[in-house]
């Protein structure tokens, strides 16, 4: 009877929590910067190596068939416009492809990676090639059958010939061009690197440098209004300065 009545006892309740250790509800989370560059996707890494890399053989090897093999000029030159653009197009579109690391990433994470991706490359372009141009143009004007000025040369010859007067108008774009570059690889740097902060940082910044994403939008501005300068002051003009009846340098 003694056991019969112990089992039969109700258990004493159980303590109520402490107000101090109840579950307090999870803070919303902070508004996430867009994805690094690369990332730790090795299948996007891959993917852009190939494709970009494309990009950049081939003007050494179009260099080579010019120089080297005797390939015709024209037939390099419509060949190197074709890889070149190629291999930029489908290296910018490798985050929307469907690789196996990205399958978790939401729509807005694939164009915040384009974007990205979009905007080192159209910045290292600014800070190579047209960098050079400013450096150096007089002696690749006066060296076009150079293969140290092919580079430039297959871009003025069908592409626009405009750089092969190197006018005050172009000089000052150009000049434009590369600052908006160092300033546009800056805010990527300051967007992309994470750093511990104290309580100095407010708590929608998540931890990150929020400067560099205003950067970003002001070089977004000046590539824009560069743009229309570029090319609409040459479409009004009917197009002088690009070969028409050739639809690789008109279109290509």
């Amino acid at each position: 009877q003694r056991r019969g009545s112990i089992a039969s006892s109700p258990l004493p309740p159980s303590p109520s929590p402490s107000p101090s250790l109840s579950a307090s509800p999870s803070p919303s989370p902070s508004p996430s910067l867009p994805p690094s560059l690369l990332g730790h996707h090795w299948d996007l890494l891959v993917a852009r190596v190939c494709t970009l890399g494309v990009v950049v053989v081939a003007f050494p090897v179009a260099t080579f068939a010019l120089y080297g093999l005797g390939v015709e000029r024209e037939l390099v030159s419509h060949w190197l416009s074709i890889l070149f653009v190629g291999g930029l197009l489908s290296s910018f579109t490798t985050a929307l492809w469907p690789l196996p690391s990205l399958r978790g990433w939401t729509q807005y994470e694939r164009a915040s990676s384009v974007t990205n991706f979009f905007l080192t490359v159209s910045c290292l372009t600014h800070l190579t090639w047209e960098l050079g141009w400013l450096l150096f143009n007089q002696f690749i004007l006066s060296h076009q059958y150079s293969p140290w000025t092919y580079i430039w040369w297959a871009y003025i010859e069908g592409g626009d010939s405009r750089y092969g007067r190197a006018s005050s108008d172009l000089y000052m774009m150009e000049l434009l061009s590369v600052l908006n570059g160092m300033v546009g690889l800056y805010g990527l740097f300051r967007a992309n690197t994470s750093k511990e902060r104290s309580n100095q940082t407010a708590p929608p910044s998540g931890g990150r440098d929020v400067l560099g994403i205003p950067l970003c939008m002001a070089t977004a501005v000046v590539h824009l209004y560069s743009t229309f300068l570029y090319y609409g002051g040459e479409i009004l003009e009917g197009l002088p300065n690009v070969t028409t009846e050739d639809p690789v340098d008109l279109w290509v």
